[in-house]
């Protein structure tokens, strides 16, 4: 009789909950999915961006001529000069396009026949994976996860860290791989968007050429300014 009364519930608990494998990679391309990759296209936005020890604040506008939708604001919370925002346009023209990979960029990173749930909330489900790397020694050296929201089914953030050196071939040790992505809501009950990236890289090469590379990219102040007819709100 208990497990007669049992039945009812367990049905629903496998209805809410993805229960295999194959299950995990649909729930992830359709996280992936549920993100806009190209937000550019609708809304406005504030970039910070920390790059070769310099930050850097722009402000993003789809609604002028391509060479006008950046603004550079500041450089160092300083007024930036003539040719640093020569150079800021440039740039940015150069990497015109650029977001539109994004997504694909993480379906490469993950190993989808690897993901396994090692945790369960109200809110999210936390997956840990196997990257899409053949090279063994990053493959042995480092932890990945992956956090999807229920409410939306969303990717909420993506990690990977090394837990021990990772040496790749002779004379080069990386002592520091951290990478992370996280997304959310443009605005309260929003588009989800990417919100931020975090890469550090440490390491030597050679045996005696040190190298540590950090890139930080933030994106806040979004104001919706197009439609999804491309006709100005």
């Amino acid at each position: 009789m208990i497990l007669k009364r049992l039945i009812p519930v367990i049905a629903i608990a496998f209805a809410y909950a993805p229960a295999h494998a194959e299950d995990y990679a649909a729930l992830l391309d359709e996280a992936i999915e549920n993100v806009e990759w190209e937000f550019q296209k609708e809304w406005a936005f504030t970039e910070t961006s920390l790059s070769e020890g310099e930050l850097f604040v722009g402000r993003f506008d789809p609604r002028p001529e391509d060479d006008e939708q950046w603004t550079l604001i500041s450089v160092d919370g300083k007024e930036p000069t003539s040719r640093q925002r020569r150079k800021y346009l440039h740039d940015k023209d150069e990497h015109r396009g650029d977001s539109n990979d994004d997504d694909n960029r993480i379906t490469a990173i993950v190993n989808r026949d690897s993901l396994e749930l090692v945790e369960e909330t109200d809110e999210h489900w936390l997956f840990t994976f196997a990257p899409a790397e053949d090279e063994e020694a990053f493959l042995n050296s480092v932890d990945a996860m992956i956090r999807i929201v229920k409410d939306g089914r969303y990717v909420d953030s993506l990690e990977m860290r090394n837990f021990q050196d990772i040496k790749p071939g002779y004379g080069t040790k990386i002592t520091t791989f951290q990478m992370r992505f996280s997304f959310g809501p443009a605005v309260a009950g929003g588009t989800i968007v990417p919100q931020s990236i975090d890469v550090n890289v440490t390491g030597r090469a050679l045996l005696f050429i040190g190298f540590d590379e950090t890139e930080v990219t933030k994106y806040s102040d979004f104001e919706h300014v197009v439609d999804s007819t491309g006709a100005n709100l």
